[in-house]
């Protein structure tokens, strides 16, 4: 892939889940880095798959499942190898197995590549393959139109509203719950399986001087880093680090260079981040936003920016 070699790129993103665009970026750029800018806690224990087993067996019978990231997939998986390796007199193991397929059997809506990617990956054994819809839906309000048709002619063929089961983290956005709800389809219940905080801004700083230093000393001169940032709440992290390493001298805006400094410029995965970034006093011109809230997309949209 042609590219500029004389610029790097910093993901801010969990090192597991930036593999992908780590992998594409280096084709193009003479170096890329990975700095974590969020903390996840699972929220999920093996009792609340017990009761979401006990419901869908006994009494409500849901009829699809939906993800939006793949924090609430890992969520869900680590709390259910739990549920399902305890002992419970209740059901005895080979039982509480073949509730948990029967669960599974159910549609999985999910946001983007990533997120069916994850439910391959953590739900599904090589043995099985799950009813994974939405993988090509990079935002929510294009998955929701797909919800709504299912749900539609899932009321028809029960003669009730379907129940619909959403783990999401505790920063999620409304798109889906209130697209549900508005369109009297179906019936959602929200389980929040994770929270997200931002790291602390010092430590972030450290490694962002870090990052910095490692690529002067490989790659040479460089004539522009890329940060590229993937949330909302990465960017409340980002954008104070990057303030105090400019107060140092280290970098700069691209619109405001500064000798000696690595000048840098932002990428955002998406609208709400890139508006984000706007919020908390980056210049709009500073800023490239994806195409699509994807490796290829990124990549598309800093060769683009080359040329503008």
């Amino acid at each position: 892939m042609a590219g500029d070699k004389r610029s790097a790129v910093i993901l801010f993103r969990d090192q597991d889940r930036g593999d992908s665009y780590a992998k594409l970026l280096q084709e193009s750029h003479a170096a890329v880095e990975t700095i974590p800018v969020l903390d996840h806690r699972y929220l999920l224990a093996a009792a609340d798959i017990a009761d979401i087993i006990h419901r869908h067996s006994h009494d409500t019978n849901y009829s699809a499942i939906i993800f939006t990231s793949q924090n609430a997939v890992k969520a869900l998986a680590g709390a259910a190898a739990e549920w399902q390796s305890q002992p419970d007199t209740s059901m005895e193991q080979a039982d509480r197995a073949a509730e948990w397929r029967r669960f599974l059997a159910l549609p999985i809506f999910v946001v983007g590549k990533a997120t069916a990617a994850a439910c391959s990956a953590h739900l599904f054994d090589h043995f099985a393959a799950g009813d994974i819809r939405g993988d090509q839906c990079g935002q929510a309000a294009v998955l929701l139109p797909e919800i709504i048709r299912f749900c539609r002619q899932q009321r028809q063929l029960l003669a009730n509203k379907p129940q619909l089961l959403f783990f999401c983290g505790d920063q999620r956005r409304d798109t889906l719950p209130n697209g549900i709800a508005g369109s009297h389809e179906a019936d959602l219940r929200q389980i929040i399986s994770y929270t997200t905080a931002g790291r602390q801004v010092r430590a972030v700083t450290d490694e962002l001087a870090g990052a910095m230093r490692r690529i002067a000393t490989r790659s040479g001169r460089i004539s522009l880093v890329w940060m590229v940032v993937f949330s909302p709440s990465g960017a409340r992290v980002i954008v104070p680090a990057l303030r105090a390493l400019e107060r140092k001298g280290l970098v700069c805006p691209e619109r405001i260079q500064s000798s000696g400094a690595a000048v840098y410029r932002l990428a955002a995965i998406g609208k709400t981040t890139a508006s984000e970034l706007v919020t908390l006093g980056i210049d709009c011109r500073q800023v490239t936003q994806a195409s699509e809230p994807s490796e290829h997309g990124v990549s598309a949209a800093l060769q683009l920016a080359r040329y503008h």
